[in-house]
């Protein structure tokens, strides 16, 4: 049993206390001690009382008057007004949004102990079953995606899942930091430019739009990402502790299931999945991690880290105002020196080398594709994920008329540049990068001419890993 000492924070507002202080609670301990379960929908019948629970919720929650702040599309506009995307306040925000459902449907169906189940579409890759039975409120409509319909495994499976496990900075992984939950700054770290943005626009439909929420898969969907979060927190990976962070409050958006608003600090949802809610034990295809004890892991995730994602030098911009078709020669190819590259990864324990995309616009109506990222990929070699050289990917979740400022992704290329590196062929004269646009359909062909995406700028640099890296003014060595 983990303590929590009287400087554990509210997680919530109106009275709901979901952390609280502890000292001499017997009752309130066991009742942290057999908190909800979120489980792995793939292993729930279609009658199992999770599911059951959840589609009258949604049921009741569509009949509501449109009045009522539980109405099943005022939740929706809850995400279409308030989310954050693209920023450090991607992940508590959502999570939040999740604890804030789970309030609804318990009042509305009596059911107290009930869990929003998740969707593992690492080893579920087709939209689970329940969410395609006629006549059913989780059977929504539209969606590109059918039944049959299986997830691209290089974005949400177990590899590229392990890789996303593995990143170690804060930011790189949950996205950069803000200081609003729109327009504040940021960049999109990999597990949302990755798993999180390719799963809404697989699905399609609503679910690629910033009314996504109305889809029931959803909220699968991100408490899937929520989950992933925790893994990575239990792994032994700190959040930032850095004061804008963590004492941001998400006030004035969520309700719970008696119409009072819930108030969250980020600080707060940090601890929720060891206080509020638990995740089954994984199973299957789960990333094998060595887990921290709840004593360890409660003291990482209340002390967090204060190593911060600094540019420590940015080389000159390897292009601008680039854009990207569905032509037979799609590849964009941009070079930088071998000695530069050279040095960058010869400070491998201390810096990392990333490629940083600016101000990413997709075509509008595009069809949907996502880019994959490629270093000194030899010329006339089909593009691959399996390539030594293959550095990564990025996905879109853009809603035209709801601008959430521009759209910056980063990708790392440490790993790449060491591989290569030690198969003997990162020492070639010229050293270049490409984007390669990636249908998801592959039966699916555009016409040749037609353009999908263009970049602002790419822009190689060097961020530290840690505190003690001191950043330098760009260009010096």
């Amino acid at each position: 049993m983990v303590n929590f000492d009287r400087r554990s924070m509210m997680l919530g507002g109106s009275s709901v206390l979901l952390l609280a202080a502890l000292g001499g609670c017997e009752k309130l301990k066991e009742k942290i001690a057999n908190r909800p379960v979120r489980r792995d929908v793939a292993n729930l019948a279609a009658n199992d009382p999770i599911l059951e629970a959840y589609r009258d919720a949604i049921g009741q929650m569509q009949a509501l008057a449109a009045s009522d702040p539980r109405n099943w599309i005022q939740q929706a506009n809850i995400h279409l007004n308030f989310c954050p995307h693209g920023n450090w306040f991607f992940l508590p925000w959502h999570r939040g949004y999740l604890l804030a459902l789970e309030t609804i449907v318990r009042k509305l169906t009596g059911e107290n102990g009930w869990a929003m189940p998740y969707w593992n579409w690492t080893c579920q890759r087709s939209i689970p079953a329940p969410f395609w039975a006629a006549g059913s409120v989780l059977n929504y409509s539209p969606r590109s995606a059918t039944s049959s319909s299986m997830a691209n495994a290089s974005i949400v499976g177990e590899a590229n899942i392990a890789s996303i496990m593995a990143q170690t900075d804060f930011e790189l992984f949950a996205s950069g930091a803000a200081t609003a939950l729109r327009g504040g700054g940021g960049f999109q770290g990999v597990l949302e430019q990755g798993p999180h943005n390719y799963i809404h626009g697989f699905i399609g439909g609503t679910m690629g739009t910033y009314n996504s929420p109305r889809d029931p898969i959803f909220w699968l969907h991100h408490c899937n990402i929520d989950r992933i979060w925790f893994d990575w927190n239990s792994a032994g990976n700190a959040n930032s502790n850095d004061p804008v962070y963590s004492n941001f409050q998400l006030s004035g958006m969520f309700v719970d299931g008696d119409k009072n608003p819930l108030a969250y600090q980020v600080g707060a949802l940090i601890l929720a999945p060891l206080i509020s809610y638990r995740y089954d034990a994984p199973a299957g295809c789960a990333p094998k991690i060595k887990r921290l004890d709840d004593a360890a892991l409660k003291s990482l995730l209340e002390k967090g880290s204060s190593a911060r994602f600094r540019t420590v030098e940015s080389l000159p911009p390897v292009a601008t105002n680039v854009r990207l078709t569905e032509a037979a020669a799609m590849r964009q190819r941009f070079s930088v020196a071998p000695d530069t590259l050279k040095a960058a990864t010869e400070k491998a324990m201390e810096t990392r080398l990333v490629l940083r995309l600016d101000d990413v616009k997709p075509d509008s109506m595009t069809e949907n594709f996502f880019v994959r990222v490629y270093l000194n990929l030899p010329m006339g070699a089909t593009p691959s994920p399996n390539l030594p050289n293959y550095a990564g990917a990025f996905a879109f979740f853009v809603d035209e008329g709801h601008n959430h400022g521009p759209l910056n992704y980063i990708v790392d290329l440490s790993e790449t540049v060491e591989r290569l590196r030690n198969s003997g062929a990162g020492e070639a004269a010229d050293v270049s990068f490409e984007l390669v646009p990636v249908r998801d359909d592959d039966a699916a062909k555009m016409a040749a001419s037609r353009s999908v995406l263009s970049v602002g700028a790419v822009v190689p640099q060097l961020v530290a890993r840690t505190p003690e890296v001191a950043a330098r003014p760009n260009g010096q060595p």
